[in-house]
């Protein structure tokens, strides 16, 4: 059986300076967490072409803005060709006057038929790689690594032209005159030249922020448990706390801002759904690493609340060591099949990645060992086969009980419907009373089943009025008193 040995006390309080300190450490560390987030979403979105051209094509794929999208490639058709002038030429003289109607009816057709190209494979594969090579060009920039434009007096665009080019011979412009689209039709401008230094030195700030952020933080982490002294685990709870808040504050900082962005962005409630769902797709990665911060948090409370003094805490502890003292390959196995099934879920990005499943891991790892340390202080006589000789036991006593329970019961209600009185406590004495003529022990619950069964029976007619009375004349006084 599990060694009962009491959940320990709480731990001392700690002098006032290293309280003071470890509570600095803590809310640095936190700041450090909160930046750490921002600083690896900018980092992965901003520096990262794959990662841009993939968000550029969810972009694509959101309905609202593919029409705003779309809009913007016919207005450059119509902005660097003159349909209206080229129906009119193609009308008879008459019909001239009909032009500019018909080119505005075109407008609208043109803009559903570049709508629906937009979403086919072919034409969002050209739009990835637009999309792509801007971001390329940029990074090149950002990082003074340009070769394909200079410095001073050039300017990073995405390049839609190709877009706008099969918009006119979708509406069956003749090659001649989409030919005359000049080749800056549908450029739009990502940086320019007076950016650039600026660009570059935050670039080169931002790649440094993305490692040594989260490293500081978690140092500061670590450093603020140690100083912790005799109340470590306290602290280490105070440590998830701090990345769920961190995560947190990250999650409502992106919808305010983003609320802010989407207003001054869309100046119409037309163009607003667009704004907004270009802020929601390009900032889902920060909304990824906030979740993963608030989901690394979250274990480390459990973690600290399991090696805690509450007695559930406690009670958990004692059910559990005989196995980790024991047993530890099954205590391994166990942890490692709810990783694996994590892995499996992936309830958030991170847990598909290598790193952070590597740390996941090892933390993992790190908490049984911890786990196994403690519980063998604490139930150091706790043994496997005691373990399940104490269920066993356990399981018996519960059976023998409820069918005991259920005996009585069943006797006592055929006794009620044969119209005598058993006596309701053991032994052969009177009613109610024991073999010695003590009034018999009666419990709460025996006391209420009681009184239930005998209104049910007088309920359904079973016992008539002067028998309810007799019958609960007949219970102990105990019972009556219920």
């Amino acid at each position: 059986m599990t060694d009962s040995t009491p959940a320990p006390s709480p731990s001392p309080r700690l002098p006032r300076g290293r309280r003071y300190a470890v509570r600095t450490l803590l809310a640095i560390a936190t700041v450090l967490a909160l930046l750490s987030i921002v600083a690896v979403w900018a980092n992965r979105q901003l520096l990262n072409a794959d990662n841009w051209a993939t968000t550029s094509t969810a972009l694509l794929e959101n309905s609202a803005v593919r029409t705003a999208v779309s809009g913007y490639v016919v207005d450059q058709v119509y902005a660097n060709v003159d349909v209206s002038g080229e129906l009119a030429g193609a009308l008879p003289t008459r019909f001239k006057p009909l032009a500019g109607p018909a080119a505005g009816g075109l407008r609208n057709v043109a803009q559903d038929l570049t709508d629906k190209a937009l979403g086919l494979p072919q034409v969002q594969q050209a739009w990835r790689g637009a999309n792509k090579l801007a971001a390329e060009r940029f990074i090149a920039i950002a990082e003074g690594k340009s070769t394909y434009v200079r410095i001073s007096g050039n300017t990073v665009y995405l390049d839609l032209g190709a877009l706008v080019t099969d918009v006119g011979g979708r509406l069956g412009l003749p090659a001649d005159l989409i030919a005359k689209i000049p080749p800056g039709a549908g450029r739009v401008a990502i940086v320019n030249s007076r950016q650039a230094s600026a660009v570059q030195s935050v670039t080169a700030a931002l790649r440094g922020l993305a490692l040594v952020l989260p490293l500081l933080g978690v140092a500061l982490f670590a450093l603020a448990v140690g100083l912790a002294g005799g109340r470590r685990r306290q602290t280490l709870r105070a440590v998830g706390w701090c990345l769920v808040l961190a995560g947190a504050i990250a999650l409502v900082a992106r919808s305010v801002v983003g609320q802010r962005v989407v207003d001054s962005l869309a100046q119409t409630d037309a163009v607003k759904p667009a704004a907004q769902a270009t802020w929601d797709i390009g900032t889902s990665m920060l909304h990824d690493i906030s979740w993963a911060t608030i989901a690394i948090g979250v274990p480390v409370i459990v973690a600290a609340w399991i090696a805690g003094p509450m007695r559930p805490a406690h009670a958990l502890r004692g059910a559990a060591a005989p196995w980790l003292r024991e047993r530890p390959e099954i205590v391994y196995g166990v942890a490692a099949a709810l990783v694996l099934l994590v892995i499996a879920w992936g309830p958030i990005p991170a847990t598909r990645m290598v790193l952070p499943v590597l740390l996941m891991i090892v933390l993992v790892a790190l908490g049984v060992a911890a786990l196994r340390r403690q519980v063998a202080v604490e139930f150091p006589q706790a043994t496997v086969s005691g373990a399940q000789t104490a269920w066993q036991e356990r399981w018996t006593h519960a059976r023998k009980s409820v069918g005991a329970r259920f005996s009585q019961l069943g006797d006592r209600a055929a006794h009620l419907r044969d119209g005598s009185r058993p006596a309701l406590g053991e032994g052969a004495g009177p009613a109610g009373q024991s073999g010695n003529g003590a009034p018999a022990a009666i419990s709460p619950s025996e006391r209420i089943a009681l009184l239930e069964r005998l209104a049910s029976l007088h309920e359904r007619g079973v016992l008539s009025d002067a028998e309810l009375a007799a019958e609960k004349a007949a219970l102990p006084p105990a019972a009556r008193a219920a």
